[in-house]
């Protein structure tokens, strides 16, 4: 189990200031939010002391080093609570994830603003490592640069794994694992910006349909792919909005709207829509009746109902009313049924 450490970030980081001149410790306190949560840019910093932004910049990378030797002393405890949590990561951790676990272990002398003291004084003695958020990636720290190479290259294989399967090889049977057997215990994945994590537990790329929906269309999708058989337009509607997939209402008149200019979706009943990729083929009941006809010859009515409910949610009586009609269908002598097709 992890100890807290014996002093309190504030104990530590009026050690590491000590010597500093009011300007330069204003700049670094402004810069990283120690005093209010909150960091000031180079500018308002510089409007602040009547100086240029370059100036507020020499003076924070001059006083960084300054303090460096001293906030590797000083933080030395934190530091190693850092580097032992990162070592149980597998040497890279996501910035907020690894802050979070070492405010549970110091809640007590945490004080106020802990993540911006902590990642300050790490950023000032050189360690861990960080790396900034980009468009790719969130803010993360690594151990060493060794750790830094192997989480870049396993991303790397990982992205290229999901961008050459098949969706429902990852989603469904969940093909990732057996390609990557420690897959579960990866605790970089949160750091990529490209993946992501839908409201079932679900991972793989955002840019998937299935992961990040972001349509009324698609979150319908969502939830039909996931429920497996169809669903009235009402209950789709009150799922979107049970599940979480949207954070506002899903309002029902918009589900319905949307379900009928997707062809992705198939009314097979009343108000009911399926998927097409589940099996469901669109078309009115005589259309499904042809086709069935057609693909497994003559059949007796009983064999008709029984194939058009696995495609259609209707009462018997329609499909047989629609197998009536002489138009379409004709009654041969032993009793089936086949295409009309004159």
């Amino acid at each position: 189990m992890v100890k807290p450490m014996n002093q309190t970030v504030d104990t530590i980081l009026e050690s590491v200031f000590s010597g500093l001149t009011p300007k330069q410790r204003r700049v670094v306190v402004a810069r990283f939010g120690l005093k209010n949560g909150s960091p000031s840019t180079l500018q308002e910093i510089g409007n602040e002391l009547g100086i240029t932004r370059e100036r507020v910049r020499q003076i924070e990378n001059h006083t960084i080093k300054k303090i460096s030797d001293r906030a590797a002393d000083e933080a030395r405890e934190l530091i190693r609570e850092a580097m032992n949590e990162l070592k149980r990561s597998g040497g890279v951790r996501r910035s907020d994830e690894l802050i979070a676990a070492l405010l549970e272990t110091n809640r007590a002398g945490a004080g106020k603003h802990f993540a911006e003291k902590a990642a300050f004084l790490f950023i000032a003695a050189g360690s861990p490592g960080f790396e900034k958020e980009t468009d790719e990636m969130h803010a993360y720290w690594y151990a060493d640069e060794a750790a830094k190479r192997r989480f870049t290259d396993m991303v790397k294989k990982i992205t290229a794994f999901f961008k050459a399967a098949k969706k429902d090889d990852v989603l469904v049977g969940k093909k990732h694992l057996g390609a990557f057997p420690d897959f579960g215990t990866y605790a970089f994945l949160s750091i990529p910006k490209h993946f992501g994590t839908n409201v079932f537990g679900d991972f793989g790329l955002r840019a998937w349909t299935e992961i990040e929906p972001k349509t009324i269309r698609d979150k319908a999708y969502l939830v039909l792919k996931k429920h497996g058989k169809p669903l009235h337009f009402e209950d789709i509607a009150k799922y979107i909005t049970k599940f979480g997939i949207d954070s506002r209402t899903a309002h029902v008149q918009t589900v319905h709207n949307e379900l009928i200019k997707d062809k992705r979706f198939v009314l097979v009943g009343r108000g009911i829509y399926g998927l097409g990729e589940h099996g469901y083929e669109p078309g009115t009941v005589k259309d499904v009746i042809v086709k069935l006809l057609k693909k497994n010859g003559p059949m007796e009515a009983n064999q008709v109902v029984s194939l058009v409910n696995e495609q259609r949610i209707l009462k018997q009586n329609t499909i047989l009313l629609s197998l009536q009609n002489k138009r379409h269908f004709r009654k041969l002598s032993d009793g089936r049924y086949h295409v009309n097709e004159a």
